[in-house]
């Protein structure tokens, strides 16, 4: 009975220190608060909407989890990147680690990319932590400046040429590779009042800026004309860049 009972009490410490070793392992923390800003200006989801704009990932990349902006939540004790898009759906759509997420330019022109720079942070998380989610894309307007219709074409087909494919998430940096960007836009009246809005990513260098080629398609959808616009063109975060042109003028 003895040593039924010194092996009992053996059994017991060797719980009791196992629970406590796991206890330890997994001590959590209540993350205080989270300042959000959009583009340096305070920034926070609507009461009562479900989108969770804020993605945590460990230090070395692995994803955690994707919370709302609305609520407090925990975490284990370590270290953590955060990440966060006021619409997360187009720019993470999928849980990846955080050293392969990179948005790639989109193929229309057509969505902003707005993401905040992998903001590092600790446990015991005490400390305000500021997330500003910065928008990567500005737009590249083209308008036509002509009052005499060109009534030999009814479709205008612009080909952007831009240097900067994809941001990479992890670094806050671009990969630089050619790409064309094409649209097409029926005119019913002959070029007049052409308009269109190209959503790119900022250029930063000279080297990166934008070059645009007009297509001039008949109603067969057949080439009858090309213009190539000589001025290169700046894309600056957040802003509007116009390219105001003649169509006609060739």
């Amino acid at each position: 009975m003895i040593k039924s009972l010194i092996l009992g009490i053996g059994v017991l410490l060797f719980v009791l220190t196992s629970c406590s070793s796991d206890d330890y392992k997994y001590e959590s923390s209540t993350v205080k608060s989270i300042d959000f800003q959009l583009n340096g200006e305070p920034w926070n989801l609507n009461v009562g909407i479900s989108t969770r704009p804020l993605f945590v990932y460990k230090d070395n990349g692995d994803y955690v989890a994707n919370y709302s902006s609305l609520y407090r939540f925990s975490l284990n004790d370590g270290k953590y990147k955060f990440v966060a898009s006021d619409y997360p759906e187009q720019m993470i759509p999928l849980p990846t680690n955080l050293n392969d997420l990179i948005v790639t330019q989109p193929a229309l022109a057509n969505q902003h990319v707005n993401l905040s720079d992998a903001v590092p942070y600790a446990s015991p998380f005490e400390e305000p932590v500021t997330v500003n989610i910065l928008t990567r894309t500005g737009i590249l307007r083209l308008k036509s400046l002509d009052i005499i219709a060109d009534k030999s074409y009814s479709t205008i087909k612009t080909t952007v040429s831009i240097k900067r494919s994809a941001y990479k998430v992890v670094d806050a940096t671009y990969i630089n590779e050619d790409m064309f960007v094409t649209r097409s836009k029926a005119t019913a009246n002959g070029g007049i009042n052409y308009t269109d809005d190209f959503i790119l990513f900022q250029t930063g260098d000279a080297a990166n800026n934008v070059r645009v080629k007009i297509e001039y398609l008949d109603q067969n959808m057949k080439v009858v004309k090309t213009k190539q616009l000589e001025t290169t063109f700046s894309i600056e975060a957040n802003k509007v860049t116009n390219a105001d042109f003649f169509l006609n003028d060739i």
